[in-house]
């Protein structure tokens, strides 16, 4: 509450605690309910309320001891005024009152109520038609003393503006309370404090990575309900790995070492590696120790080379700088929510106030979005990966590798680089190049994958389009109308795809036995959804299927065993027969496009690629 509405002003109470019921609410009458219900009647929590005191304001011109001007003529104790001067007090005298401003502004203490009622005032009889009737000589006629709203006015202006002779008056003799200090204990402090506290924003369920529960396939009920069962498997198998860790001597905190590659191993990685271990894990088991050493500092003479303003295409700086914002939106170690900041920092954009770049990108409401350290880090390992594979430069998907791959590792920049190196190289070669070849040859694969695994299913997705008629290269070069969702799925290691949780699965399965897990992953995704798909028959309801089906998967434990059981799973796909049919797609594909170029096949392929590398979403 501010200083105007207080309860008391220089020891007096103020015009906004002293209204009388029944007149205009003010904007403290709320705060008054707030305490008058818990005493008497008497406003003032007195036992004599301060209207039946023996001074008024209008007969004295002094309200020293009146707080308020009495003005409702139902109030108790009025009958002890009747046939007094206060009683007999016309309409006349008000009047004339009023027109002589009231005398002089507040009296001294000795004033007394006889020399102020003795003053002589005009009178208005005189005045008065004869056809008119005195008031005053009429007993029935008789009416409380009801004071002008002037009078009102003017006694609550004389208590707010003392004059030069009042500040020189003795102060009063009897004991002034004020309002606070009958309420006492600072109540009615706490009631303005519950008044003024803004309503704290909804907090926003997240799950233990920093990522919000619920999605649009996904609710916070479904989620919790398998959360709930999760967590008690994330607890075994973290102390069953941290009992390994210790078997082999090797240190968890923090950790860096791991056991060999070896068959329980690989059932431990399978089942999970527990939070605190997998980044450390994944950098380990996908060999970026001994490709960090072969190139030691690498990556800082990359930030150099970016910082001296050199190599780094502005093609590449913008796409990246586009992209840094919209690398999960739904982590809070990414986007905080506004609650986590001060007022001033959401308002202002919040975060970090420098940037690699210089500058903030603007949201909606052209304002600064906050940019925390992880963007930072982000956009340098983007600029420095682009800086070193000129072939592959910056190709949207790559920013949630990364991003998750910071996330894991702690915010380390030159891990998650080589981590970055090591995905486009080893695992999906060429997938992100300019030319996209790499991509277009994985989803071939894939397809022949499922028609030898799930003949029913690829009956379904076989529509028989995507290919050019009437020539047989361009027959064995077509891909059903499905692959085109199933492109996002390989190009961003399911990110988007799978939720959070499946995704870490399947990555730990990734760096540890190879590409060969994406190809198991998306078999059994489809098994997964085998009755759905088999369910529609128009193309394009199979579509929605195959692209939506995959982002409610949550249990992660059911898609794994479908994946990798003995009888009914996809073991069969070896890495060998991966790498096989891969070099059979590219001599295909080589051999397709030199025989189809003459009639501009090349020309469109490469339309293709260019609108992929554009598209701005997964």
């Amino acid at each position: 509450m501010s200083s105007k509405s207080s309860i008391h002003f220089n020891g007096r109470a103020t015009p906004d605690s002293l209204g009388p019921p029944g007149r205009p609410s003010t904007a403290t009458d709320e705060i008054r309910q707030s305490y008058r219900s818990i005493f008497t009647s008497h406003s003032s929590g007195m036992n004599t309320s301060s209207v039946n005191t023996e001074l008024s304001s209008v007969a004295t011109n002094n309200s020293e001891s009146s707080e308020f001007v009495k003005v409702f003529p139902n109030w108790p104790d009025t009958s002890q005024f009747e046939g007094s001067a206060r009683g007999s007090m016309t309409n006349e005298s008000v009047i004339g009152m009023y027109a002589e401003g009231f005398g002089s502004p507040k009296q001294s203490m000795d004033t007394t109520y006889k020399r102020s009622m003795q003053t002589e005032r005009p009178s208005f009889h005189s005045a008065r038609p004869s056809s008119q009737p005195s008031l005053r000589g009429s007993s029935e006629m008789k009416r409380p003393a009801l004071a002008h709203r002037r009078s009102q006015s003017a006694s609550l202006l004389n208590q707010w503006k003392p004059t030069a002779e009042q500040s020189l008056a003795p102060p009063p003799a009897h004991p002034t309370r004020t309002s606070a200090d009958i309420i006492g204990n600072g109540t009615l402090r706490l009631s303005e404090d519950r008044r003024s506290e803004k309503k704290p924003p909804e907090q926003v369920p997240r799950d233990r990575y920093g990522f919000k529960k619920t999605s649009h396939y996904i609710t916070v009920q479904q989620y919790d309900a398998w959360d709930a069962v999760y967590s008690e498997h994330l607890s075994r198998r973290s102390k069953k790995w941290h009992a390994l860790m210790r078997s082999y001597g090797l240190a968890t905190k923090p950790p860096f070492r791991f056991p060999p590659k070896s068959d329980k191993i690989k059932r431990y990685v399978r089942k999970g590696i527990p939070p605190e271990l997998r980044g450390a894990a994944w950098f380990w088991y996908a060999g970026g120790p001994g490709r960090l050493a072969k190139e030691p500092g690498l990556y800082s003479n990359l930030l150099q080379q970016i910082k001296d303003g050199g190599k780094l295409s502005d093609n590449d700086r913008e796409h990246i700088e586009r992209d840094l914002n919209r690398t999960f939106p739904d982590n809070i170690r990414f986007k905080p929510d506004p609650a986590t900041m001060s007022d001033a920092q959401a308002g202002a954009g919040g975060g970090s106030t420098g940037t690699a770049a210089g500058k903030q990108t603007k949201g909606k409401n052209n304002q600064a979005e906050p940019e925390t350290p992880m963007i930072q880090s982000l956009r340098r390992v983007l600029q420095a990966f682009a800086v070193h594979n000129p072939g592959i430069g910056y190709c949207q998907s790559l920013n949630f590798i990364a991003g998750l791959l910071l996330l894991f590792l702690d915010e380390d920049e030159e891990q998650a680089f080589v981590l970055l190196e090591i995905v486009t190289s080893v695992h999906l070669p060429g997938t992100h190049g300019i030319a996209l070849e790499g991509a277009n040859i994985d989803i071939a694969v894939l397809m022949s994958c499922i028609k030898d695994s799930l003949p029913g299913v690829w009956a379904k997705l076989d529509d028989k389009g995507g290919g050019l008629a009437g020539d047989p290269s361009a027959q064995a070069l077509r891909l059903p109308t499905v692959s085109l969702a199933t492109t996002a799925w390989f190009m961003s290691l399911f990110v988007g795809t799978l939720p959070i949780e499946s995704v870490l699965r399947v990555w730990d399965c990734l760096f540890f036995e190879g590409s060969k897990t994406l190809f198991r992953i998306a078999l059994a995704i489809f098994k997964a959804g085998e009755k759905e798909i088999m369910a529609v028959h128009d193309p394009m309801e199979i579509f929605q299927v195959v692209q939506t089906s995959p982002r409610g998967m949550l249990d992660v434990n059911s898609l794994l065993e479908v994946c990798f059981r003995r009888r009914g799973g996809f073991g069969h796909v070896s890495q060998d027969l991966i790498e096989r049919r891969r070099a059979e797609r590219r001599r295909a594909v080589k051999e397709g496009v030199s025989t189809l170029d003459g009639g501009g096949v090349g020309a469109g392929v490469a339309r293709w690629k260019s609108r992929w590398r554009s598209k701005t979403k997964i």
